[in-house]
């Protein structure tokens, strides 16, 4: 896949995200079983703020930098080890369909992390 399709589709799920997080903590907080609202809504910004550099990072059909992409591969590799730890532990992801689903994103978010790492890896700008 190509880069900039795999930028924007991880764009468009931080913003998605980001927007449930953000206008629906309290539910949210309640699905997945005993996270703190005020984590899942600064969650909800930190989403939206990501989507909004994924989305400025190829402005006007820029090419993102190498450091820029591992930015992002980063904090996908953090979604998916802090999803693995909070279920391992039974921390916060404490319903059974919210472990899940919060496994379901993660390896959504791993995948992108992983589409945008070989695709800078193949890149030697």
């Amino acid at each position: 896949m190509p880069l900039a399709t795999t930028l924007r589709l991880n764009a468009l799920s931080c913003f998605v995200f980001g927007a449930i997080f953000l206008l629906q903590p309290v539910g949210l907080a309640a699905f997945l079983g005993a996270p703190p609202v005020t984590v899942v809504a600064f969650l909800g910004v930190t989403l939206l703020l990501n989507a909004a550099l994924l989305w400025a990072s190829q402005h006007n059909g820029r090419v993102p930098r190498r450091h820029e992409v591992l930015f992002f591969c980063m904090g996908d590799f953090l979604w998916l080890v802090a999803t693995l730890v909070l279920v391992a532990l039974g921390l916060w992801v404490t319903t059974a369909v919210g472990q899940v689903a919060a496994l379901v994103v993660a390896a959504g978010v791993g995948t992108l992390g992983v589409l945008q790492w070989r695709a800078i890896r193949s890149d030697r700008r």
